[in-house]
């Protein structure tokens, strides 16, 4: 793993920390102003706006940060095929809303659908910018633009929460933050729109892009299967329990794994071609060995910060955490899945592959309708599990990785972390529940032990595994410069 991908990872997860603390505190606002239906009913129609970002800005960054050189024609001709194809999505999502809103819908999930509908256009002018920081190497630059528009929106929204406007704060943030962002970007990259443009360079995308869009429409929804069986099976209340559950290990997520993406895209496809399978299998298992923990604690300790920072109301998420942590691993893992395909220009292939993924949970949602809630949630992490293992099948069988990257790095990581699960679970048990008193001094004391248990897991890590960890020092260590 080199030295500018460490430099970058440590820009890019840095300052995304302060950006996502920024988007949970305005979360924690709302869900302590609204009741848990009206909070279930903003947190769907959030969902659907997301997938409509996702739907339009897939595909052409990967096409531009996997070109082997680029020209003002290219970008150009990506910037008007992106706003094209946003006005389309736009017009057609409006449209579809209109007719097909049951008429008993809340008016709360009409209004804000209806005003952040056009999100999405403003959205797609930042991709081409963003693309072209994200192939030259530029992760500082962009984590500063995330952090500086993070903090200026949040800034606003979070008064407009605390005058009383409830979940249009959250609109009025995430509105900010895209002007705001299109405006760094452009001032950073310099590149303003014309009137350039290349039909052979629009098909060449568009025959890059399209198999990748249709692959994240099922990525999309393959990871949110939860969230869109709990709302059908169980209703409002249950998918907001969800939606809280999984909070904290989405923002844990968000300013590691998410905020990595782009660093680990770039960082494999600039590997030799015989190297891109190490490259790929060291990047996911250091970045697995450091964040995995994270994940494993918010399972272990969920009962000692739930009610506390979202309020007593919220105390019936505590065991949908606890299940939910036993997928960390392996999504941590298999996180960087589709870097390695779209590294070797297997764009299709990701598309094939995320569409079985996509089928399996779709299956396995149907056929636990009749479970409860929580059953149902145990089914869909096990789902994940399995379709971890069977991405690495794939990656095996497909000569895209070796049985030696997975000796030296994926193992490695697997067992530590299974050391670790086991190690905090026995602290948990019998050190914290012996010195817990139910107050405000849980938490701390529950950081101090999980804080012991990870340096116990990094020891075990160094002392069984030296080779691995060694690599991990290798990059971490800072390059002596000759005299």
């Amino acid at each position: 793993m080199g030295k500018g991908a460490v430099s970058s990872s440590m820009w890019m997860m840095g300052l995304s920390v302060g950006e996502k603390m920024f988007s949970f505190g305005i979360y924690i606002v709302l869900a302590r102003l609204l009741d848990i239906v009206e909070f279930g009913v903003v947190a769907f129609c959030a969902l659907f706006i997301e997938f409509l970002t996702m739907l339009i800005s897939s595909g052409v960054r990967e096409y531009i940060v996997t070109r082997k050189e680029v020209s003002k024609t290219l970008l150009n001709t990506c910037l008007i095929c992106m706003v094209a194809v946003a006005l389309v999505v736009v017009g057609v999502f409006s449209q579809l809303f209109t007719l097909f809103v049951p008429e008993d819908s809340s008016q709360l999930l009409i209004d804000v659908f209806q005003v952040l509908m056009f999100l999405p256009l403003i959205a797609s002018f930042n991709t081409v910018q963003y693309a072209i920081l994200q192939r030259n190497y530029q992760f500082k630059e962009i984590a500063i633009r995330s952090m500086v528009s993070t903090v200026i929106s949040g800034s606003v929204a979070l008064w407009f929460a605390f005058d009383g406007y409830g979940a249009w704060a959250l609109v009025i943030y995430k509105y900010l933050l895209v002007i705001i962002d299109s405006i760094i970007l452009l001032y950073i990259t310099r590149l303003y729109p014309n009137f350039l443009f290349s039909i052979e360079i629009c098909k060449s995308c568009y025959k890059f892009s399209i198999p990748l869009v249709f692959s994240e429409i099922f990525t999309f929804w393959s990871s949110r299967v939860m969230e869109l069986f709990v709302s059908l099976f169980f209703g409002p209340a249950s998918f907001a329990l969800l939606d809280v559950a999984r909070k904290f290990s989405k923002l844990v997520q968000q300013v590691s794994l998410t905020a990595l993406r782009p660093v680990c895209l770039t960082f494999v496809s600039k590997a030799e071609p015989e190297k891109k399978g190490a490259a790929f299998s060291a990047f996911s298992s250091y970045v697995t060995t450091l964040v995995a923990p994270v994940l494993i604690l918010l399972g272990i300790y969920a009962d000692t910060y739930v009610a506390l920072v979202f309020g007593e109301q919220w105390q019936s998420a505590i065991p949908i955490i606890e299940i939910l942590s036993f997928t960390a691993v392996a999504q941590c893992i298999s996180w960087y899945f589709s870097v390695i395909l779209i590294a070797n220009n297997k764009t299709k292939q990701v598309f094939v592959l995320n569409m079985a993924f996509f089928a399996l949970s779709i299956a396995a949602g149907v056929l636990s309708y009749s479970l409860s809630f929580e059953q149902y949630i145990m089914v869909q992490v096990t789902i994940l599990n399995v379709i971890t293992v069977l991405k690495f099948i794939y990656l095996l069988h497909g000569k895209l990785v070796s049985y030696n990257d997975l000796k030296n790095y994926v193992v490695p990581a697997i067992v530590s972390l299974a050391f670790f699960t086991v190690i905090a679970i026995a602290a948990k048990m019998y050190i914290f529940e012996l010195v817990r008193q139910s107050n405000l001094f849980d938490l701390p004391i529950a950081g101090l032990i999980s804080a012991a248990a990870f340096g116990v897991y990094l020891l075990f890590t160094f002392a069984v595994f030296k080779t691995y960890s060694g690599g991990i020092m290798s990059a971490i260590r800072p390059k002596k410069v000759a005299a």
